[in-house]
């Protein structure tokens, strides 16, 4: 409304002093969103609250629910009953794409079709520049997490051959990242950690913490009916896993492989250059869980290089007979030897689909129901949008572009900043909080996130060796918790091992120690985690509150079941 040609009118109410002064700040706005336009890269610093606001205001005038003439006489007009919902989302009624194509331009919304594009142009630049450079492509798909993988799952299933159902999923213990997989009517092929490090020289230092096993990814990548039926018998056998399928099915029955990048202590990143070029020998999709992964550089790093090897092989780069491990750049550790009797790549290695995909909410701090796709070929993103059935809603959209246009490159990097020092802060913290009451910090270092802290010296069973009286024993730990969620601390989890007979049943699998990420645990702990938007205030109030709800613990009589409905 206020252009160069309204300003100069304005002179007759106002001198033109205040004119000019008015002229250059709207001017500088409307320079920076012209070259964020221009662009489609993040602005370096950020705008205020008020210039997105208006501009989101002006970006709603441009669909026709808002004209002025309008006149809708379909069943589909964009019409918003209560005023206070019409505000609520700035008058984009329409949301995004069209019932072809999620990515697609709405005649009838040309508001919500540019925030849509923007929206994901800008994340993609984000992504880039958070340590992935060489993305092709994403979007931003109106939902959480585990919805998005199962929608990815299902267009990875179309892109194998007719016969592939099985889905190798290194074992992560949070739900949606297993329910994704039978919600898309597939089978996963869970894959048991393996604890510390096989690196002789880290032994000591990775001690405690849990990895993707590559002997066992290999074998179940492989023959995953087999390795079903020998590690996971009850849930092969109730959805009709013979014998005979053990020996028929092989790698090409495979969707794809399943990570995980960050996820809670002491369960550490996926070894996603190692599998990817394993998924690569045997032709076989890779799709990468990175959930909260962007506030991570090193996991962006671990998702490029993964990236890198697939480009590669595309163009030509990676020939039969090359040690692909010597691709790998100082940060991708990940990358190692073939098993003995395996060669270092297959006789005929084959590019492969590989995506990931990230939370909106986990990384940048907005109202959950969004997530991103991502990946090295713009086909394979596109492929992905188009299997998307119908129009979606714009919330998340609108929700992701406010905020990374408030934050720009320099605000997203001092998050970053100030998440890696609340880290620092937790883990000496907790170190020294754990001195104090003869408690070990795990030993995780490979988590750049969460931390944990071994609980077993806090469990007391000498008064009895009857199996009932140690699962109260371990349970009663589940106190601490409840204490400090009384308190006001939230994310905090005590997880009990497998041998406290912790059982999960998720679909026909069941899983001991879940939780855990282990079926053979044996330690109970309590973890606690650094994420982004955290502050060292928080840390400091969370560590008081965990050191007094230890004490009390102690204090407490062994029998008695009110500790968590105490005050402090």
């Amino acid at each position: 409304m206020l252009d160069d040609d309204s300003l100069q009118l304005t002179e007759s109410y106002i001198s033109v002093a205040y004119v000019n002064r008015s002229r250059e700040r709207l001017s500088r706005v409307r320079t920076k969103f012209m070259n964020v336009l221009k662009t489609g890269n993040l602005p370096e610093h950020g705008f205020s609250e008020s210039d997105i606001e208006a501009l989101l205001l002006q970006l709603g005038t441009l669909d026709s629910n808002n004209w002025d003439h309008r006149v809708g006489v379909g069943e589909r007009e964009g019409r918003v009953l209560l005023d206070l919902v019409r505000r609520r989302h700035f008058g984009l009624s329409h949301g995004i794409g069209r019932s072809g194509d999620i990515a697609a331009i709405q005649p009838k919304a040309p508001g919500s079709s540019l925030i849509n594009r923007l929206t994901n142009q800008l994340v993609l630049d984000w992504l880039r520049k958070s340590g992935a450079p060489t993305t092709a492509a994403c979007f931003l798909v109106p939902m959480a997490t585990g919805m998005t993988l199962t929608l990815c799952l299902l267009t990875l299933k179309q892109r194998r051959p007719s016969g592939a159902r099985f889905v190798i999923w290194p074992r992560i213990d949070q739900k949606s990242c297993f329910k994704c997989i039978l919600a898309a009517g597939l089978i996963p092929v869970p894959v048991d950690p393996y604890e510390g490090s096989d690196d002789p020289k880290r032994a000591v230092e990775c001690r405690h913490q849990l990895g993707c096993d590559l002997k066992r990814f290999r074998q179940a990548l492989t023959r995953p009916a087999a390795y079903l039926l020998k590690h996971w018998p009850e849930a092969a056998q109730r959805q009709g896993i013979t014998n005979t399928d053990a020996h028929k099915h092989g790698p090409e029955s495979v969707v794809c492989a399943l990570t995980t990048t960050l996820c809670f202590s002491p369960r550490v990143p996926d070894r996603l250059f190692a599998i990817t070029r394993a998924c690569m020998d045997h032709g076989v999709a890779h799709l990468v869980n990175n959930a909260y992964g962007v506030q991570s550089p090193r996991c962006m790093r671990m998702i490029e290089s993964a990236g890198q090897l697939v480009i590669q092989k595309q163009s030509g780069l990676v020939t039969n007979g090359t040690d692909l491990s010597k691709q790998c750049s100082a940060d991708d550790e990940d990358a190692v030897p073939a098993e003995a009797g395996e060669s270092s790549i297959a006789v005929k290695p084959s590019t492969i689909d590989l995506l990931y995909v990230q939370s909106t909410d986990k990384n940048l701090m907005v109202p959950v129901g969004g997530a991103i796709v991502a990946g090295f070929t713009t086909d394979l993103v596109n492929a992905v949008a188009k299997s998307y059935p119908g129009r979606a809603s714009a919330s998340p959209s609108v929700d992701v572009l406010a905020t990374l246009l408030h934050l720009g490159i320099h605000g997203w990097r001092e998050l970053l900043k100030t998440r890696e020092l609340c880290f620092q802060r937790l883990h000496s913290g907790l170190q020294q909080l754990a001195d104090r009451h003869g408690l070990n910090v795990l030993a995780t270092p490979d988590n750049p996130i969460s931390l944990a802290v071994d609980l077993n010296p806090l469990i007391s069973v000498s008064s009895s060796n009857t199996i009932t009286s140690g699962r109260i024993a371990w349970h009663r730990l589940t106190r601490l918790g409840a204490q400090l969620f009384t308190q006001g601390c939230s994310g905090v989890r005590v997880v009990l091992p497998a041998t406290a007979g912790v059982v999960e049943q998720l679909g026909v699998y069941t899983f001991p120690g879940f939780g855990s990420h282990s079926s053979t645990s044996t330690t109970a702990y309590l973890n606690a985690a650094a994420a982004i938007g955290q502050t060292e205030a928080d840390v400091d109030a969370f560590l008081m509150r965990l050191d007094k709800v230890l004490h009390q613990f102690r204090r407490a009589d062994p029998d008695d079941d009110t500790i968590g409905e105490r005050p402090l």
